[in-house]
């Protein structure tokens, strides 16, 4: 950790003028194309077997192309979103390089564990609607046509479909990041969120049913079980970063009384 921080800007002690400012922006911004098209360039490379891994939860074996160009947008497509997900921690990381300077040393101490419980959190979130919730959702709305219906999938959509439902099961496994920021910030306290624990399950119940893509009760309760798994942990982990704030925050009028 102590190696990282020697290559990592922090509160430079004399400010940066705007020229200084749009030249370090533009170093960024062109390291993180480097990385994306980089990443890119191997989606292209295994878009067959990413296609076939993208596929293999729902059983497909195989699917249509109503048009000439499907084919190459679906490769295009499953690419880009191969390049974007595996350069994520690149681009995170210059992003978080750019703003680093005007963070002083207590803050940045923090920049290391949240990007790296994001990338996790964003990994397992993808793992677990991959191995659980991609393959009931599916099924389940396949099964609807029943016998009366043949469906036939297009590429181009199952593809749409696919990246979109595991991209919001990875958005709702950063649950304990915004946990952990409002205890953090003083918005909320521990002990609060404990007290109201039926009003935060209920919240996810209705949260998990809004987001999840499909009407599938099963799809709708294991994203609800995954978020209360989350929240119930990020209690712990608030435990152990913030021992000091269990109290309940003091609000403005309490204080000036």
């Amino acid at each position: 950790m102590m190696f990282f921080w020697r290559y990592f800007p922090v509160a430079r002690d004399t400010p940066q003028s705007i020229i200084e400012h749009l030249e370090e922006f533009r170093h960024r911004v062109l390291w993180a194309i480097a990385g994306f098209f980089l990443a890119t360039v191997v989606g292209f490379w295994q878009q067959n077997r990413l296609l076939f891994l993208l596929m293999r939860p729902a059983g497909l074996t195989h699917l249509i192309a109503l048009t000439v160009l499907e084919p190459m947008l679906v490769k295009f497509k499953v690419a880009l979103v191969f390049g974007l997900v595996l350069a994520f921690p690149w681009l995170l990381l210059q992003a978080l390089m750019f703003v680093s300077p005007a963070l002083t040393k207590r803050e940045a101490r923090y920049v290391v564990p949240i990007t790296a419980l994001s990338v996790a959190l964003s990994v397992v979130g993808v793992v677990f609607g991959y191995l659980f919730v991609l393959p009931l959702s599916t099924r389940w709305l396949l099964a609807q046509a029943g016998s009366v219906m043949s469906v036939q999938i297009t590429a181009l959509s199952y593809v749409s479909y696919a990246t979109v439902f595991l991209a919001v099961i990875a958005f709702t496994f950063q649950t304990p990041l915004v946990v952990l920021a409002l205890i953090g910030l003083g918005v909320v306290s521990r002990a609060q969120l404990r007290s109201q624990w039926r009003t935060v399950y209920m919240t996810i119940t209705v949260l998990a049913a809004v987001i999840t893509p499909d009407w599938s009760p099963i799809t709708m309760l294991l994203v609800a079980a995954a978020m209360v798994g989350l929240y119930e942990l990020s209690l712990v982990l608030a435990r152990w970063a913030f021992p000091g704030r269990e109290l309940a925050p003091v609000t403005s009028e309490e204080h000036a009384g």
